[in-house]
């Protein structure tokens, strides 16, 4: 089974929305075991939405619309999915009772603006929201299925999950696809893959690199008529590759680092503390985006000025003119001595030059030097990162948090 997903929005053209829910149907139709071959976005127009179902319909057994749903004039997907078929936008009967019932619910008026989220296809299927008061469109044809759900994420996330994938599950029974992604640090991406050999060229499961910010990641994909079948394929796949590149293995997962690094450093009992001057504050803000992140994070002092590593942190002033504070030496006192201060058993320390403007000739914009303290010992590695001064504090920050999670590792 083959699939296309068309996301509607013109401000998905103009880019003032970023579109999350063509990422997460992507994930979610892989899981699925159904082939994904093109995604596109269409501005809401109603012959234009038309025009893409119409060419999503001569290449795949599946399409799905998000976005366009809604009561508003611009909200014309349904009518665009009427013209598709060829057939007139009517007012289901089921999807109106339930639209008003929920309106009342909800001491809304279930105004003629409102109950046109009922006005459906005709010969299409409803699909109850769980979240929102937009209906969602199943139609079938000749064997192909358009479905169409909500635009707010939350929205069409729980209408696939309740109401999608059921049907989808019980009309087709096909293969199962897993995946597993392993998480590299410290070797490139075209090392990673010469070691890796005839491995990277197998049919099933098949083997993806992608490079991050200080990691590449290996994706093992593979397909089998179940579950079990795949996930033993995996893991017969997952020890030939640490066979040979398991030195540089960090982690397991596609998890956001900062999930990773703190389960590590649960698992070990251990806290940490930073030391931020280029990053601002990244380091540690991004530590504590996960919930219970208080029992391993001590907290983090932003010092930017010579004079704040001097009077938070200790960097001793001849360090400081001797070296400069974009140094290795600077590092290492920032990171020893939060760790010392905040009475943490990791500190972390990130200084550099994100721009436009400074650098010095042998440290240009974007160098960037980071260290790791423990009580054994402080390491410091430089960096020389590109971009614009936001990516390259991003992307630094990334970065200590991948040499977190090396040490962890």
């Amino acid at each position: 089974m083959t699939a296309e997903i068309i996301s509607v929005g013109t401000e998905l053209l103009l880019g003032q929305i970023v579109d999350t829910n063509a990422v997460y149907l992507s994930q979610q139709l892989a899981k699925l075991g159904i082939d994904l071959y093109r995604r596109s976005t269409v501005g809401d127009n109603r012959q234009r939405i038309a025009n893409a179902v119409r060419e999503a319909l001569s290449r795949a057994d599946l399409v799905l619309i998000t976005g366009g749903l809604g009561p508003t004039p611009d909200d014309v997907t349904a009518a665009g999915i009427s013209d598709a078929f060829g057939v007139q936008l009517v007012r289901h009967h089921e999807a109106e009772v339930w639209l008003t019932d929920l309106l009342l619910k909800r001491n809304i008026t279930p105004s003629q603006t409102l109950l046109k989220q009922a006005d459906l296809p005709e010969g299409s299927d409803w699909l109850p929201n769980p979240v929102g008061t937009a209906p969602g469109i199943w139609m079938e044809k000749d064997g192909k299925i358009v479905v169409a759900m909500p635009g707010v994420p939350a929205e069409m996330k729980a209408m696939f999950e309740q109401e999608v994938v059921p049907r989808l599950q019980k009309r087709f029974s096909g293969e199962v696809l897993r995946w597993r992604i392993l998480r590299f640090s410290g070797i490139g991406e075209s090392a990673l893959t010469d070691r890796l050999g005839e491995l990277m060229q197998n049919r099933n499961p098949t083997l993806g690199t992608l490079v991050k910010p200080g990691e590449v990641w290996l994706r093992i994909a593979a397909k089998a008529q179940t579950e079990k079948e795949a996930e033993a394929m995996l893991d017969e796949i997952e020890a030939k590759v640490r066979e040979s590149v398991g030195e540089w293995l960090v982690a397991v997962g596609d998890e956001p680092i900062e999930v990773l690094v703190g389960e590590k450093l649960k698992a070990h009992g251990l806290t940490i503390a930073t030391a931020e001057s280029i990053t601002g504050g990244l380091v540690c803000s991004t530590l504590i985006n996960v919930p219970g992140s208080s029992t391993y994070v001590r907290g983090g002092i932003i010092a930017y000025t010579d004079a704040a590593k001097m009077h938070l942190l200790g960097v001793p002033l001849e360090v400081l003119q001797r070296e400069g504070a974009v140094s290795e030496n600077c590092a290492r006192w920032m990171a020893s001595q939060v760790r010392i201060k905040l009475k943490a058993h990791i500190g972390v320390a990130t200084t550099g030059y994100a721009g436009p403007k400074g650098g010095e000739p042998d440290k240009p914009i974007g160098t960037v030097f980071i260290a790791i303290s423990t009580p054994n010992g402080t390491k410091v590695e430089r960096f020389q990162l590109r971009g614009t001064r936001q990516q390259i504090r991003e992307r630094a920050a990334y970065l200590a948090l991948v040499q977190v999670l090396r040490l962890l590792s």
